[in-house]
């Protein structure tokens, strides 16, 4: 029974899979993605976040200022902020954690209240 269980749940999170991924939002934020990956001065500057990311958590391990760094992330990010595609794919983004939040939100409820 369980493995039962198991496959049809499965095979209800794949229909919904397969709605986002077929939705115009995550289509066009995957496009937006590739364009992204395929544009060197936007990726050295992401890029260049994730590295002093890594080094404010080093720093903040030892006890350090990191007040420089974050700085520097917020200068990145406003030059970031300025690029429209960056800005799209960053607005998308959200959009669709919102939706996965929802769509979270919605099994737990079901489940919460089916399951008194």
């Amino acid at each position: 029974m369980v493995k039962s269980l198991n496959n049809d749940v499965l095979s209800k999170v794949d229909e919904i899979v397969k709605y986002i991924e077929e939705s115009d939002d995550y289509r066009k934020y995957k496009e937006i993605e590739k364009k992204l990956e395929n544009n060197s001065e936007i990726m050295d500057k992401v890029n260049s976040i994730k590295s002093i990311q890594k080094e404010i958590v080093k720093l903040e391990v030892e006890k350090k200022d990191i007040s420089d760094l974050e700085k520097a992330i917020e200068d990145i990010l406003s030059i970031l902020n300025t690029c429209p595609i960056y800005q799209e794919y960053i607005y998308l983004q959200e959009d669709l954690n919102n939706t996965f939040q929802s769509i979270k939100n919605i099994i737990e409820t079901y489940i919460n209240d089916n399951l008194k």
